[in-house]
């Protein structure tokens, strides 16, 4: 079952304020939530399991090797839609990853729980000759934080970091870069 498609993903991501985020939410549309369970089976695989709405979907990302920029993050990112059923299967029973990855069994690894995040997502326009933001309100493990996500070509970053900067957001002072999955894991109660 190797059913994933591959995108590459190429993003500025900047943590924001609760009161960023609730200025750009005032503008929102497209609003949904999502579910990430994220599970650890090597090193270098960590597998996000995700419920967006009523779909369902296994992914994982790989970087990719390109010169850094500020806050641009580029991936290569692999999904596959799965049934409920099979989310439920994975949630409850985590070894049959390897099944739906199509891989064999690496010795002892064992998929590792590493925990839940859930995101409220809203789509915001700033420049109509560009793609819209995504602004993130992610809850886990007791804590909240605020994100904003700009999936946009390389070519188009000096203008989008103008144009963030024109709305209040300047990424050269400010945390960047940084997953969810680290955010989660760096949250984790020892």
């Amino acid at each position: 079952m190797d059913n994933f498609t591959a995108s590459i993903e190429t993003e500025i991501k900047v943590m924001i304020t609760k009161e960023e985020y609730e200025t750009l939410f005032a503008k929102a549309r497209n609003i949904f939530s999502q579910t990430n369970h994220y599970f650890k089976l090597t090193d270098e695989l960590c597998i996000r399991l995700r419920k967006l709405n009523n779909d369902f979907y296994i992914q994982y990302k790989e970087n990719n090797n390109v010169d850094s920029l500020t806050g641009l993050k580029d991936k290569t990112e692999y999904s596959m839609k799965i049934l409920e059923s099979d989310y439920l299967i994975i949630r409850n029973n985590p070894e049959s990853l390897w099944v739906y990855l199509n891989k064999t069994k690496i010795s002892d690894t064992t998929p590792v729980y590493k925990g839940t995040l859930e995101t409220l997502r809203a789509h915001v326009t700033l420049d109509t000759s560009m793609p819209d933001i995504e602004i993130d309100m992610n809850s886990y493990n007791n804590s909240t934080d605020y994100e904003l996500e700009w999936e946009i070509d390389k070519t188009q970053y000096k203008k989008a970091v103008r144009i963030l900067k024109k709305s209040g957001i300047d990424i050269t002072k400010r945390v960047t870069g940084i997953s969810k999955y680290k955010r989660l894991t760096e949250s984790e109660v020892c």
